[in-house]
């Protein structure tokens, strides 16, 4: 745990770290917003990407307090899984900001394209499919709770379903995550956030319907039961 707590600071204190030498570097016009085609559409102050590390705070923040809330209650499991959780969201938040950042700098005022068409989308989908490889290892081994794992009215049941539940949705999401950062390696730029919709889409609806035929199989297993 606190291995894990270490991580997501340092996690927190890169991206501010980096932000800040873009700051000192970069010139004090710089893009701060791209359309769909990966082409700048605003120019604005360089202090814009602030932002940044101010989401990757907070975004460390919530997952560290998260953690404490379930180690309060005893679930130490599900505290590392919060604390793996933020550390992979705010490296991949920091891999698109400084990506971003970094094409700026290269940025010439009166060329249209800053960034390369489709780019960021590509990006954006290879690391959701790593967070998806992530978050599927570690899902199993979290116990019944309201924040995170396959979280259904079924699987909150009991413990039994429950623990179906997150193998099932363990499974899934690695094979998920490893079919979108396949797919976003060969489909162009643009199309990726096509991809990761429908993988993401299709993860949750295998993992609900396996949710409901697990707490199916279980209630009746016990109707069976009472009856004998």
């Amino acid at each position: 745990m606190k291995k894990a707590k270490i991580i997501l600071l340092i996690s927190v204190l890169v991206c501010i770290a980096g932000t800040a030498v873009f700051i000192i570097i970069s010139p004090a016009r710089v893009p701060v917003h791209y359309n769909f085609s990966g082409e700048v559409d605003r120019v604005g102050s360089k202090y814009e990407n602030i932002i940044v590390p101010v989401v990757a705070a907070g975004i460390g923040v919530f997952f560290a307090v998260s953690s404490e809330n379930s180690l309060k209650k005893g679930l130490e499991s599900n505290a590392k899984i919060v604390l793996y959780s933020g550390i992979v969201t705010v490296l991949f938040l920091t891999a698109i900001g400084f990506y971003l950042m970094w094409k700026a700098l290269s940025y010439i005022p009166g060329e249209e394209r800053a960034v390369t068409p489709g780019a960021v989308n590509k990006l954006t989908s290879i690391g959701i499919g790593i967070l998806l490889i992530a978050l599927g290892n570690i899902m199993p081994k979290a116990r019944r709770n309201s924040l995170v794992g396959i979280r259904t009215k079924w699987s909150l049941a009991n413990d039994t379903v429950w623990q179906k539940s997150q193998r099932f949705g363990g499974i899934v999401s690695v094979a998920g995550g490893f079919l979108q950062v396949v797919l976003s390696l060969f489909v162009p730029g643009m199309w990726n956030i096509l991809v990761m919709t429908v993988v993401i889409a299709v993860i949750v609806i295998l993992s609900v319907a396996a949710s409901r035929k697990y707490y199916r199989e279980y209630t009746e297993g016990e109707k069976e039961g009472e009856k004998e």
